[in-house]
């Protein structure tokens, strides 16, 4: 059985793409009719992802002189801010092309090593060098399985 049989499509008839504001992705449907898929929230994965980076960003904070309020405090702020970049990308995902989302994972997950490269003792040189590799890698990664994704589902 093709691949296209069996995932279904959340793109338009006329391919993959920006989704115009408002549309409505399919729904499931059962005998007792449509059923909206709550199966995946979407604030799960960036505020799972955000705990981790709070919680490493803590000890990275306090194994490098941070005293132990600024290490929470920076902790906190570290994942506040890249759990809110991290829930803007994933709710907007659909609203952007498959280069400009793989370049907005690339910049995300590069800008949040390359800190946390710096927190850990790095020089700036350095930090910008592994945010840099780092982003590129994701960047290139995530757009391939984007881009293969679409091409996969569609057929």
């Amino acid at each position: 059985m093709p691949a296209h049989a069996i995932l279904p499509s959340h793109h338009t008839p006329d391919g993959p793409g920006p989704v115009p504001r408002g549309a409505r992705l399919p729904v499931r449907g059962t005998r007792a009719g449509p059923v909206p898929d709550r199966s995946r929230p979407v604030w799960a994965v960036p505020a799972c992802l955000g705990f981790v980076l709070f919680l490493y960003t803590v000890f990275l904070a306090h194994e490098n002189g941070f005293s132990e309020l600024g290490g929470w405090l920076l902790g906190l702020v570290t994942a506040a801010v890249a759990t809110g970049i991290g829930l803007l990308l994933v709710r907007h995902r659909n609203a952007m092309i498959t280069e400009v989302r793989a370049a907005a994972y690339g910049a995300l997950a590069g800008g949040t090593l390359g800190f946390l490269h710096s927190v850990a003792g790095g020089s700036w040189l350095r930090s910008v060098g592994v945010g840099l590799g780092f982003a590129v890698l994701i960047g290139l990664a995530s757009y391939n399985l984007f881009h293969w994704n679409e091409r996969h589902v569609r057929r």
